[in-house]
């Protein structure tokens, strides 16, 4: 393959025997001059602080980078453009890879070769020097054509193997993940009877007691305590087991201010201003209409939580020709860093009695109508969600 592209590329730019011959000659009268190139070009790398800062990253210094140049110049010269030059060649456009230089440096660098050789050729004033000229050009194209395309190459294998670590990752997450469900699930169905009976038991009890006996204040508690564990094993059940979206047009303004209508109710939000934007007309999208209730109030009720006294929520509704999209905002206390990268982590939370799915569930959802959901922060100024759903 690399014989056939290289011969290929000689045929393309019109390079022969007669060019090889040409740069022999060149390579000979040149050679004094070359260490003064290389210092010239050199110079002019490192005049640009960006190339420079990459050098010094990647830890090539002038004792090293000096001398690598100054022999390709000389290979350049020696006639031969065998299989062993192109892999030389080939090298260079590797290394470059390696160093984290970007492509276009290479086109610029060659052009600094280029004009810097073009006029040492030119001051040895030969009887052919616009042939000699010629003959360098073609190399030189050559040159930055086999640099430019190993370049290319190694960047390629670079990413699918950095893909494939990737991948790799993610099957032996989601495999952890399953077998996780797996075993949330089984535990929860076990933990669900047992509970219910529970709760029934004490309610039974809490109905035999007094009005005025001091002990329905426990029984109270109790019940509360009942049902915080029964959600918490409702969201371990629909993380573990999530059901397909059963999707069908629906007018997305009248679910979420329908939503809102019920949530209302929390105590959470009876003081808290909401303002709504874009439910004056209808936009409709096909959804899972239970679904997408629930990720909104998930979404406001986290915005709510979030906010102080004096904050506000925002919920928007806004479509183009391809997709909605819904944003909840809030004047909140924002999240870290820390928080923000791991908010979508199963059981992940920074609320005392929060379970950590409501996040991971809604993104779920959300990825199961074929949408997006991003989230973005600043600590003290509050939170952005945005839920993208094509039409």
């Amino acid at each position: 393959m690399q014989d056939s592209f290289y011969d290929e590329l000689k045929r393309y730019v019109g390079f022969g025997d007669d060019d090889a011959a040409n740069l022999r000659k060149l390579g000979k009268a040149l050679k004094p001059g070359l260490g003064r190139i290389t210092d010239h070009f050199y110079e002019r790398l490192i005049a640009d602080a960006d190339a420079a800062a990459i050098l010094e990253e990647s830890g090539v210094g002038k004792d090293q980078f000096k001398p690598a140049l100054c022999r390709w110049m000389e290979h350049l010269f020696t006639g031969q453009y065998d299989d062993a030059h192109f892999e030389r060649v080939a090298g260079i456009g590797r290394s470059h890879v390696r160093v984290h230089l970007p492509q276009q440096y290479m086109i610029i660098a060659m052009n600094v070769v280029r004009t810097e050789l073009s006029k040492a050729v030119y001051a040895l004033g030969l009887p052919n020097s616009a042939e000699a000229g010629l003959s360098l050009s073609k190399v030189l194209d050559l040159e930055l054509a086999v640099m430019l395309d190993s370049y290319r190459e190694e960047y390629s294998q670079k990413v699918r193997q950095a893909e494939r670590q990737r991948m790799k990752q993610r099957l032996e997450e989601v495999s952890h993940l399953a077998n996780v469900g797996e075993l949330a699930a089984s535990l929860a169905h076990e933990i669900k009877n047992p509970l219910a009976g529970i709760s029934g038991a004490i309610q039974v009890i809490g109905t035999a007691l007094d009005p005025e006996d001091p002990h329905r204040e426990i029984i109270s508690e109790i019940l509360s305590q009942i049902d915080r564990l029964d959600r918490t094993v409702r969201d371990l059940l629909v993380y573990a087991r999530p059901k397909p979206p059963s999707r069908t047009r629906k007018n997305l303004a009248n679910v979420i201010q329908r939503t809102l209508k019920f949530l209302r109710q929390e105590p959470a939000l009876r003081d808290l201003p909401i303002r709504c934007r874009g439910v004056e007309r209808p936009i409709y999208a096909a959804i899972d209409e239970s679904q997408v209730e629930q990720v909104i109030s998930n979404l406001v009720l986290n915005a709510s939580h979030a906010c102080e006294r004096g904050g506000e929520v925002s919920i928007a509704l806004s479509a183009d020709r391809r997709q909605v999209c819904i944003e909840v905002r809030d004047t909140g206390q924002g999240m870290t860093r820390d928080s923000l990268q791991r908010a979508f982590e199963p059981f992940f939370t920074t609320k005392a009695k929060g379970t950590g799915l409501g996040l991971a569930i809604c993104k779920r959802i959300v990825e199961a109508h074929e949408g997006q959901m991003t989230i973005s922060s600043t600590e003290g100024k509050g939170t952005r969600v945005c839920i993208q759903l094509p039409k």
